[in-house]
């Protein structure tokens, strides 16, 4: 039997999942960041995925939890919905500002010529060490 969610419920909830989506933006940060965060201080980068996973949390848990159907005030769905929602937008932030980064002194124009023919720019300041084989070894 479905219960109607209260407005403390409701409230709850939202609290949860914002709390659980700073953990998620925080746990994927410590792995994958937009190289123009680096330029800022560590608390300043924290608060910058702090505020982007607790605001997607906050504002698109209720969605999802309505989408799934899933009850919001029920505390382990509001922490699982922030928690993943938090950690997807701090991902999609950084791959969208990293996607940008690389391509800063290129035209709009090439950049779509690009994302039409599906060639890759490439990665500025980055060394690809490649092994080589040695010669007479069995591979």
């Amino acid at each position: 039997m479905r219960m109607e969610p209260t407005s403390s419920g409701f409230a709850v909830g939202k609290i949860l999942s914002g709390v659980a989506g700073f953990f998620g933006g925080l746990s994927l940060s410590f792995f994958w960041q937009p190289k123009k965060l680096h330029q800022h201080g560590k608390l300043a980068a924290g608060a910058i995925v702090g505020g982007i996973a607790v605001g997607a949390s906050v504002t698109l848990g209720g969605v999802v939890a309505m989408i799934f159907g899933l009850d919001f005030s029920n505390s382990d769905v509001a922490l699982g919905i922030g928690y993943a929602v938090g950690a997807l937008s701090v991902g999609v932030v950084s791959f969208v500002a990293n996607f940008f980064d690389r391509r800063e002194d290129k035209d709009i124009l090439e950049v779509a010529k690009e994302l039409r023919s599906g060639t890759k720019t490439p990665v500025k300041d980055k060394k690809v060490v490649r092994k080589v084989a040695k010669k007479g070894t069995k591979s």
